[in-house]
């Protein structure tokens, strides 16, 4: 199963709302579809689904960002 699978709706909600305005944002849809863990993600891959799913990076705990919690149902 993949990251996107598994990927909270409220994200992908918000990603979707900001594919339709900025059609790059196509491009964290493919990572998300091509990855299984969340610790094969780039920390840019992390900044860009915090910034287009509305995600206040400040928000989370430093562990919440080494084991992506925030990111994926479990």
């Amino acid at each position: 199963m993949t990251l996107y699978d598994q990927l909270k709706p409220e994200i992908k909600d918000k990603l979707e709302e900001s594919y339709k305005e900025y059609k790059t944002v196509g491009f964290i849809f493919e990572k998300l579809k091509q990855t299984n863990y969340y610790s094969e993600l780039k920390v840019d891959d992390i900044r860009s689904i915090c910034t287009f799913g509305d995600v206040w990076h400040y928000d989370l705990t430093q562990s919440d960002l080494l084991y992506g919690d925030w990111l994926t149902n479990k």
